[in-house]
């Protein structure tokens, strides 16, 4: 049966499962670290109105349809607040390692994902300037190709975002310290790599802060 548009009343949820079908991508938000460089939480910073959490949720609630998990460590009791707040979706774990680095924050979202889960795009909040058109084309791509990974390409470098299928996943968890998904993308990953300019700038320190 063909309906038209006349026949149907689409809610805002119903026009996003026909326009991104679930197809097994979450994406993992690492929200846990303690911001030592810069001073003050970095998820909390606000550009253009809002918490950069808020803005790497958003980012991540229309490139992930199947769902986002956020790994929340320091300042967590404050962090889940905001999710419940602003992206209520979200499903927001608590990360006991954060200090630990990176690499625990990245095996403690990648564990809690769904056993249907095929692919994970992995997102950082600091991230500041990313845009939903890149996050579209690394959908896009890994679409056309699940079973490679997609990473962004910015300054002479291939990393974050990316998505890693779950065939790589293996490798992550013998991962330690602040090391993240560009130590497997390195490794013989082969990804398939997206021009993603603004993702170069990220805030880490003070100038940076002063810079966005």
């Amino acid at each position: 049966m063909i309906l038209s548009t006349s026949d149907v009343q689409y809610s805002a949820a119903m026009r996003r499962e026909l326009r991104y079908p679930k197809d097994g991508l979450w994406c993992v938000i690492l929200a846990a670290g303690g911001s030592s460089r810069l001073g003050v939480p970095k998820q909390l910073v606000r550009y253009r109105g809002r918490p950069l959490l808020v803005h790497a949720a958003q980012l991540a609630t229309n490139a992930a349809p199947a769902g986002v998990l956020a790994v929340l460590g320091a300042e967590a009791p404050r962090l889940r607040c905001l999710l419940r707040r602003h992206c209520p979706s979200i499903v927001a774990i608590n990360n006991s390692r954060w200090r630990e680095g990176l690499a625990s924050s990245l095996q403690t979202g990648l564990g809690a994902l769904p056993a249907d889960t095929r692919a994970a795009l992995v997102l950082l909040t600091d991230q500041a300037k990313l845009e939903p058109k890149s996050l579209a084309r690394l959908t896009a791509v890994w679409r056309a190709y699940p079973r490679r990974a997609v990473a962004a390409r910015y300054a002479g470098k291939i990393g974050v975002p990316a998505i890693l299928p779950r065939r790589l996943w293996r490798g992550i968890a013998g991962l330690t310290g602040d090391v993240g998904a560009r130590a497997i993308l390195r490794a013989g990953a082969d990804p398939l790599l997206v021009d993603v300019p603004e993702a170069r700038f990220d805030v880490d320190t003070p100038e940076d802060l002063r810079a966005l």
